[in-house]
């Protein structure tokens, strides 16, 4: 029982250290090994973020379904990556699309190819 407590403690502990981080800017780990939402690393400069388009956007996410720039992020900006989407279009064969937050506020898809992340398909990030 005791054990328990502690266990559900220490969750909601990193749970707020992490929220407190989003907020100050100093948040936890990057999850760089792609193990669920997070802060993961931009390897480029100039990277769109896009949204606009409507339901077209965000079913088929692409430059062309997402017209409107919303930002652009370069490293070593990290944006949080809500979550995951096949796109319409294909970026350096990766077929994926994220939903970020970039450090400027602004929210949408950007191709999950410029994410600082081993594989295509970030592990543990849920489908959009």
């Amino acid at each position: 029982m005791i054990r328990s407590m502690r266990a559900a403690a220490a969750a909601a502990a990193s749970t707020a250290i992490a929220a407190a981080g989003l907020v100050f800017g100093t948040a936890g780990s990057a999850h760089a090994t792609g193990h669920g939402e997070g802060l993961y690393g931009v390897w480029a400069s100039g990277v769109n973020v896009r949204a606009g388009g409507g339901e077209q956007c965000y079913l088929y996410p692409s430059a062309a379904n997402c017209p409107s720039v919303q930002t652009t992020v370069s490293n070593p900006a990290k944006v949080w990556v809500y979550c995951q989407q096949e796109g319409a279009q294909t970026v350096g064969g990766n077929p994926y699309w994220v939903w970020v937050l970039t450090p400027s506020g602004h929210r949408g898809y950007m191709a999950s190819y410029y994410i600082d992340n081993a594989t295509n398909w970030i592990d543990g990030v849920e489908y959009c």
